[in-house]
Order: C-alpha cells, then sequence, then structure tokens
C-alpha cells in the first residue's frame, strides 16, 4: 500500500507540469465549445492525474486520465456511433511493448468529431461496432491494459482532417458549471445546471 501511494504521489506530481493550456470559462465568457458530460455515471466522482500537455505521459497530447479501480463503469460523454471497440489485450505496464495494447472503444459523434476511453478491462466493454450510443450510457469498465501505471481511464477527443487527426480540448460540466479540467482535483459527474438534458 505504501508503495502505492508513492507511486501515485509522483504520478501526481509529474502529471502536473503544464496542466491546461486553455482558458478558463469565468476567464473567456465567449467559449462555445461543446460542453460534455464527465466519462462515468451521474453522482460518481473521480480524481483526475494527468491533464492536457502533463508531464508524464500527456506532453504535447490533449488527453484526460482519471484514476478509477478496475472495473468502474464507464459512460459515454456524448452520444455516437462506436466505430471501434477493443478489448482482447490483458497486461499493461511502462514497458514499451504495451505501448499499443490498450482496450478501448472510440465513439463518432453527429458533428464528427470522436471520443476516445482508453486501457479498458479485458472483455470489459459492454457495446459493439455500429452501436448507437446515448450520452450517459455506461460503455465499458475500467483497467489497465496498455501503457500504463495504474488503473485508470484515458479520455481524448478529436476531429479528423483529410490527412490526420486533430486533438481537440475538451469542456465538461461540474457542480461549478463548464470548466477544462485540472489535474490533482476531484469532479464529479452531473448534468447540465441549466437542463435535465444535456443533449
Amino acid at each position: 500500500m505504501k508503495a502505492f501511494l508513492l507511486l501515485l504521489s509522483g504520478f501526481l506530481f509529474l502529471s502536473c507540469g503544464v496542466t491546461n493550456r486553455f482558458a478558463a470559462t469565468d476567464k473567456n465568457p465567449k467559449d462555445t465549445s461543446f460542453v460534455y458530460l464527465l466519462p462515468y455515471p451521474l453522482g460518481v466522482t473521480h480524481l483526475l492525474v494527468q491533464g492536457y500537455n502533463s508531464m508524464f505521459s500527456h506532453k504535447g497530447r490533449l488527453g484526460l486520465d482519471f484514476k478509477m479501480k478496475k472495473g468502474s463503469p464507464i459512460s459515454a460523454v456524448r452520444g455516437g456511433v462506436v466505430v471501434r471497440a477493443v478489448e482482447s489485450f490483458k497486461k499493461g505496464g511502462l514497458k514499451k511493448k504495451y505501448l499499443r495494447t490498450a482496450n478501448q472503444v472510440v465513439i463518432q459523434h453527429p458533428d464528427g468529431t470522436e471520443a476516445a476511453y482508453g486501457h479498458l478491462q479485458h472483455n470489459g466493454i459492454l457495446v459493439s461496432v455500429g452501436d448507437t450510443i446515448k450520452a450517459g450510457q455506461v460503455i465499458a469498465k475500467s483497467g489497465s491494459t496498455g501503457y500504463s501505471a495504474l488503473p485508470h481511464l484515458h479520455f481524448s477527443l478529436w476531429d479528423r482532417t483529410p490527412k490526420t487527426r486533430r486533438q481537440l480540448p475538451a469542456r465538461f460540466y461540474t457542480k461549478k458549471g463548464a470548466k477544462y479540467l485540472k489535474p490533482g482535483r476531484w469532479y464529479k459527474a452531473v448534468l447540465n445546471q441549466n437542463s435535465s438534458n444535456p443533449f
């Protein structure tokens, strides 16, 4: 347990390098970007251990890592169609051989953007390619497959260009309104405070 806490504290320290290069909504009231649900069921709270451009493994990447116990439910941040579902990998760790072995689900949204949910549990995906998904629907169970130091969910968002994918930052519904998330903070999944149906 002591070793785990030491690893976690080091992980948090490393992840807090450049935490967020995007203006907070209270400093940028004209931000009109889409606002998403957090990637776990309403009422549940998780710790964000890495944010955008964090030093540990997100340098130059717009990804978010939520610490979760293995088997925790993962839910869709927005409705769409499942375009990728991989659940065959069993192992994970911090060796290069695990870089491309993370189980994942990718959902394409109506505007063409795609959300990826990674490091999922072996045989822990609850949806199939082609399924239509609703916002908030449970789609998978968290794990620690692929390049992973501890059980967590890696979430990222992108849109496609003619030659590649472009990473996108995302705002989420929180108790304090629509926010870009910061590592080292706990976030409780809530609905849009101004509506019973955020989508």
